[in-house]
């Protein structure tokens, strides 16, 4: 028997059909339900139109089901199973992860052009059509130059095209669409990307000091270097996550596209990182810088601190012989008017200045890489980079250390070579 209904945002309704012999097995207990969505009046008999299927899975997967089920009405997708090629398909795969809620539009975008680019050599095929060899002839094809740009594609292009065409392949093969992956028989090609390179240490010690924290983006690259954050997390950091009186900055948060605040994928993410002297004092410069302002325009976000002793209390800024501090929300980066800055703010303010301090063609994620590789060399344990960096995965943080060591010991090893020579 059919239970009651559960509405979905108003499109659609799940209903309960593993029901238990009491009739009382509670929903999330329950695997097996009806999706039906109702497609109004038909205009010639009068009666109501729907589309309905079933689906195995929990009560949560069973709405974003019910969430793709709609897109796919609406879109104009519910074709015969064998006439999706792989461009049509690709296309439908996106849009129903985006209408469930799988991925933000950011992604989606990035995903259809990744798709795009092999769809360039195959996207009028079949689904059922298409088999390892026709994959990997055009990876030749693109690899040689026969894209949509006209250039050869990279290794790394090639090995993230095949990693999404894997992904959407295995939906269809769930779906009953196609009988087996095809990129189950694929090799996966190989990266060529070039291994990262970090700054000489007196090239990062150089930045570092002609960096001024009282302007909001040059404060942000100064705790990319000195902190190793990523951009997101160097914007993400408010007021209230700088302790001045323990010497502690709490990362817990990065900024989204949005400028709202999100929290880290991981639990590696979370880390309250020590913060030398020489940083408080730069932070301090920053908050300093911008107050004046948040106290003329937006008084809301400050607020006066009572000293009970002649001294100032820790982070707090002396104005005219009175203390004021700023609302823990309020990021440490804002602007005149207490905004957070968009990453891509900051990545263009980047782009534009980053040649005024000799670092053209760096990028931001390049000075968390040169922090960290600096750390290695000072002989830091790779467990320790591992949690100032917040990686969760420890290959990533052994990657750098071993490179880093293998260049100390390429470099002790000349250096007797050398005196052997002289020697002999």
């Amino acid at each position: 028997m059919i239970g009651m209904a559960e509405k979905t945002n108003g499109k659609g309704s799940i209903y309960q059909l593993d029901k238990g012999k009491d009739g009382k097995k509670p929903k999330s207990k329950c695997r097996k339900w009806r999706l039906v969505v109702s497609l109004g009046k038909d205009p010639h008999t009068g009666k109501y139109r729907q589309k309905a299927k079933n689906f195995n899975g929990t009560y949560t997967q069973a709405q974003r089901e019910l969430r793709a089920f709609v897109a796919q009405i609406e879109g104009g997708n519910l074709v015969k199973r064998n006439g999706w090629t792989f461009n049509s398909y690709a296309k439908h795969y996106v849009d129903t992860r985006v209408a469930a809620g799988e991925i933000q539009e950011r992604t989606a975008n990035s995903l259809r052009g990744t798709l795009r680019a092999l769809g360039y050599r195959i996207g009028e095929l079949r689904l059922q059509e298409i088999t390892p060899e026709i994959i990997e002839a055009a990876y030749i094809d693109l690899r040689a130059g026969e894209s949509l740009s006209g250039k050869p594609l990279s290794g790394r292009t090639l090995y993230n095209i095949n990693l999404s065409a894997y992904l959407m392949f295995q939906s269809a093969k769930e779906k009953g669409i196609v009988g087996e992956n095809p990129l189950e028989k694929v090799p996966m090609p190989k990266k060529d990307t070039k291994e990262k390179e970090s700054l000489t240490a007196a090239a990062y010690s150089a930045l570092i000091s002609a960096l001024d924290p009282a302007e909001r983006f040059q404060c942000a690259v100064l705790l990319c270097a000195t902190l190793g954050l990523r951009r997101s997390e160097s914007l993400g950091l408010s007021w209230g996550d700088v302790d001045f009186a323990n010497g502690t900055v709490n990362v817990h948060a990065s900024t989204d596209d949005h400028a709202g605040l999100k929290e880290p994928k991981t639990e590696a993410g979370f880390r309250l990182l020590p913060m030398p002297e020489q940083l408080a004092a730069a932070i301090m410069r920053r908050k300093e810088a911008v107050m004046p302002s948040l106290i003329k325009y937006h008084p809301d976000l400050v607020f006066r601190v009572l000293s009970t002793d002649s001294e100032r209390p820790a982070g707090c800024v002396e104005i005219d012989g009175k203390y004021y501090d700023v609302d823990g929300k309020v990021a440490v980066c804002c602007d005149d008017d207490g905004e957070r800055p968009l990453p891509d703010s900051l990545s263009r303010w980047w782009a534009r200045h980053r040649k005024d301090y000799g670092l053209e063609g760096w990028t931001l994620h390049g000075l968390r890489h040169t922090f960290l590789s600096l750390a290695a060399a000072q002989g830091v344990h790779p467990s320790v980079m591992m949690r100032l960096a917040g990686h969760k995965n420890p290959n990533i943080t052994m990657k750098i250390y071993t490179h880093v060591n293998m260049e100390s010991k390429r470099e002790a090893m000349d250096a007797m070579q050398a005196a052997y020579m002289l020697a002999g």
